[in-house]
């Protein structure tokens, strides 16, 4: 793929607003003329991540991941750095011209996610259609009807309906000009028989991604044999694990009410909706993931659960309040009994009966302690000790020993046990601390900062760095072989890079950088504002101070080479008065650098 531009990627960043792109990520709050909030790349509850606006720059404190936004951009959607400019410059209508004016790059670029986002979106559009226009998609309508399913949330929704005749979509899509290459990959249709379509005479609920587009399907059974619902497996542009049902349409409410309801399934989204209550969503086939948690932990403090009431959904209830008790949130549970979910409270009772739901929910722990209750037969000491021991790994996932100890005195008074025996059963338990680890979440893991020595080398190119105004002023009195730490020079080259290019942003200059060390020790270096004044001062002294070093070796070595010769043919006469000239100039040069310290 062709280089793209500096004068397209600096046009990139000039249009592009940061605290927008950031904050579809991660929820984010003024102060003064930056942003703050809690860091989308690890769990933290208190914000440590800062946006500045006008220079276009992020960085975390926890974590230390920081950057420009178009590395922002490559860092949460995992694309290239070319492919992160072609999607901001996509949103924000810039031309991409690649290196030599080309607008074309010099090889053509891998489209395949491009390609099954535009087949999904057509192949939805599709099966909407048949649901609400076929005699074939009636009685999927009428079900929908049955349940009470609104028009307005089957349009919102896009629900549809696929064909009994598994060959249909195949055909329909041939006629559309797709090939039988791409559609065998695209997921739609069974691996053994390429041509039959993986979804057959069911209900279809469009998966969306969080910009709104279909990338994916889930399919319910209308009638016959088979799973009751079919997903789409893991594809180029889907994860399952990393997705979330009606998240797109649910995040404005999330983020209003920093609160969110996980259902079990797509028609308890559909009911959730149709009340009114917007910010719910589901997982999608899978058991609830860390990452489906990071999705929302940027925007909501509280989750909702409200699973089903059998086994497999208080098994599911209860590993999802560890989970999310150890992603930062605050826990309740909505309780539907007699075996009933949100569609059928919607269905049978109504919207306002369904909404009172949340009214009624119950803090995780008084949920957990009922279900230790029911679950084990505390009227004994083995009962008591297997109820106690159900509840230690809820205890290790909290946030705080006040949390840990209110929940001790808690089981203690639930379970007539002395919070002197709980405890210590607890401190003795042989199972391990359950741990989610997180992309940048453990310090360990940061670039060794502490290891980069800030001498006079390095701190003058990282003012330049911060104030790239001020690099001509650096060159003209520098070259790279005048540094000798090995780091400033390497930024030194990087600088140098940029100002032949013409590249001005932040982005052009981080993405030049040779590794994660050295990105991060220019954002922290911008963002903590260490050169934002007396710049000018900072690099001039330092200009002196490097000329200085450079002059005294080469000084240095004239006298050792002097030192060499005897004088005794003219070349060597000649040699060493060219010498003592260059000596001379030197020291002329040393007494001017002085005279400017003084």
């Amino acid at each position: 793929m062709g280089r793209i531009s500096a004068e397209t990627i600096d046009e990139v960043n000039r249009r592009t607003d940061i605290v927008a792109v950031v904050g579809e990520y991660t929820r984010l709050e003024r102060r003064g003329s930056d942003w703050w909030g809690c860091c989308p790349f690890h769990n933290e509850k208190t914000p440590s991540f800062h946006v500045i606006p006008d220079r276009g720059m992020y960085h975390c404190f926890g974590c230390g991941q920081g950057g420009g936004v178009v590395n922002f951009v490559m860092e949460m959607e995992k694309l290239t750095f070319v492919e992160a400019v072609e999607s901001l410059a996509k949103k924000t209508g810039v031309e991409i011209i690649y290196e030599g004016g080309s607008v074309n790059p010099d090889l053509p670029r891998d489209t395949t996610k491009d390609d099954l986002i535009e087949l999904y979106g057509r192949v939805a559009g599709s099966f909407h259609y048949l649901l609400l226009n076929s005699a074939q998609g009636e009685k999927a309508l009428k079900y929908l009807e049955s349940r009470k399913v609104s028009r307005e949330i089957i349009e919102k929704f896009k629900i549809g309906y696929s064909p009994v005749d598994r060959r249909w979509l195949h055909d329909f899509l041939s006629k559309k000009g797709y090939s039988s290459e791409f559609l065998e990959k695209s997921g739609l249709f069974s691996k053994k028989y390429p041509g039959t379509a993986f979804f057959s005479n069911r209900l279809m609920f469009p998966i969306n991604n969080r910009k709104g587009q279909v990338v994916a399907f889930g399919g319910r059974i209308l009638e016959g044999e088979g799973p009751k619902y079919l997903n789409s497996g893991d594809l180029p542009q889907y994860k399952k694990g990393e997705t979330l049902f009606a998240f797109d349409y649910a995040l404005p409410e999330i983020r209003s009410t920093k609160s969110v309801i996980f259902c079990e399934g797509y028609m308890d989204v559909l009911a959730w909706h149709q009340a009114g209550v917007l910010r719910a969503v589901a997982p999608l086939g899978t058991a609830f993931t860390p990452e489906q948690a990071k999705l929302v932990r940027s925007f909501a403090e509280t989750v909702y659960l409200c699973f089903d009431s059998d086994t497999a959904g208080q098994t599911a209830t209860y590993k999802a309040i560890l989970l999310c008790r150890q992603s930062g949130f605050e826990v309740r549970v909505i309780e539907i009994k007699n075996g009933k979910d949100p569609a059928d409270i919607l269905q049978n009772e109504g919207a306002e009966s369904l909404k009172k739901l949340l009214d009624y929910s119950i803090i995780d722990l008084d949920y957990l302690v009922l279900a230790a209750g029911t679950r084990f037969d505390t009227g004994n000491p083995e009962g008591k000790a297997r109820a106690s021991a159900f509840l230690f790994p809820y205890i290790e996932v909290l946030e705080s020993d006040i949390q840990r100890e209110s929940t001790i005195h808690r089981l203690s008074a639930a379970f007539g046990i002395s919070e002197k025996a709980l405890l210590s059963d607890y401190q003795n338990r042989k199972q391990p601390r359950p741990v989610i680890q997180r992309e940048g979440s453990n310090a360990s893991e940061r670039p060794k900062l502490q290891n980069i020595r800030r001498n006079a080398e390095l701190r003058a190119v990282l003012a330049a760095a911060a104030n790239t105004g001020f690099f001509p002023l650096m060159r003209s009195s520098l070259t790279s072989d005048d540094f000798e730490d090995p780091v400033a020079r390497e930024l030194f080259i990087v600088l140098e890079e940029c100002y032949r290019t013409d590249s001005a942003s932040y982005d052009s200059l981080l993405s030049r950088c040779p590794d994660d060390s050295m990105r991060t020790l220019i954002t922290e270096t911008v963002i903590n504002g260490e050169f934002a004044e007396n710049a000018q001062k900072t690099i001039e002294d330092s200009i002196a101070l490097i000329r200085r070093n450079v002059l005294e070796k080469q000084k240095g070595r004239l006298v050792a080479r002097m030192s060499l010769f005897r004088g005794t043919t003219e070349d060597d006469t000649r040699t060493v008065t060219e010498m003592m000239a260059e000596s001379k100039r030197i020291d002329e040069e040393l007494a001017k650098l002085k005279d400017m310290n003084e």
